[in-house]
């Protein structure tokens, strides 16, 4: 075996033993998240999003309005976006994309309502399977 095959050989298992292909740390690309404003008896609500590069304009989300936006995903696989959201005199925050969570989940989606309560993540958003909902912490 020549020494090169044999440093390419190593290189290659050196790399595939940090970086889990399978959850999907090479999938680069976008990702879509869409953001529901379902708070009950016609509340807005107001949402500020961000990454630790990028900030997101805040906008203010009618009942049943959809806040829409994109994300690129890190070769490294780091990529973290949270959003405030505000209602009620409260505010409240949560991680609408954590790419070592939400890559095998999403794919391309990530679908959100917000509640009084809760934001909610879909795996289809029409049909409404629910993979997890996180409650906002008491006062």
């Amino acid at each position: 075996m020549s020494k090169i095959y044999k440093f390419a050989l190593v290189f290659v298992l050196a790399i595939t033993s940090f970086v889990d292909i399978s959850e999907g740390i090479f999938d680069l690309g976008e990702v879509y998240v869409r953001v529901n404003n379902t708070l009950s008896n016609g509340k807005k609500l107001r949402i500020f999003c961000k990454s630790k590069d990028d900030d997101l304009s805040a906008v203010e989300l009618a009942p049943l309005q959809v806040y829409k936006f994109t994300i690129s995903k890190s070769f490294w696989g780091d990529t973290l976006f949270s959003c405030d959201v505000f209602f009620d005199n409260k505010s409240h925050w949560f991680d609408v994309f954590n790419q070592k969570r939400d890559t095998s989940f999403c794919r391309n989606t990530c679908y959100y309502e917000v509640m009084e309560s809760r934001v909610c993540k879909y795996k289809k958003f029409n049909s409404k399977i629910v993979e997890d909902c996180y409650y906002w912490k008491k006062d």
